[in-house]
């Protein structure tokens, strides 16, 4: 809430503020149009959740108005599988079970990863 608190008092009246939010507890690992399987982002989700209990508080407290709200698939794509598995690692909250990390290693090019992604536009009231 801090972290709001502070950007709410950095912006200017009537300014807006993007958030984006990835949503999927189990987004689909693809290869070449494949299906692989799914990464375990629910450690992730709490965080999500988390987050969206210091947003609505922002909201309910009037620092800011949710003026837009809309969901999309979005595709994250990579060469190979290598790749694929360093992009990963690097993303908090998720895991990738050892069966899925050999599909992903042997698989053939490109690989992509499906997400859904929660785009807010928050203003900050007049």
């Amino acid at each position: 809430m801090n972290a709001l608190r502070k950007l709410h008092e950095a912006l200017r009246s009537g300014a807006r503020l993007v958030d984006t939010q990835p949503l999927s507890s189990r987004p689909s690992v693809f290869a070449a149009g494949k299906r692989l399987g799914s990464l375990d982002m629910r450690e992730w989700a709490q965080t999500i959740r988390a987050v969206d209990e210091k947003v609505d508080r922002a909201l309910r407290d009037g620092l800011f108005e949710l003026e837009h709200e809309r969901r999309v698939l979005v595709t994250d794509s990579v060469d190979d599988g290598a790749e694929c598995l360093e992009e990963v690692g690097g993303w908090a909250g998720t895991r990738v079970s050892g069966a899925l990390a050999a599909r992903i290693r042997t698989a053939d090019p490109p690989l992509t990863i499906v997400q859904e992604i929660r785009l807010r536009l928050l203003l900050k009231p007049v």
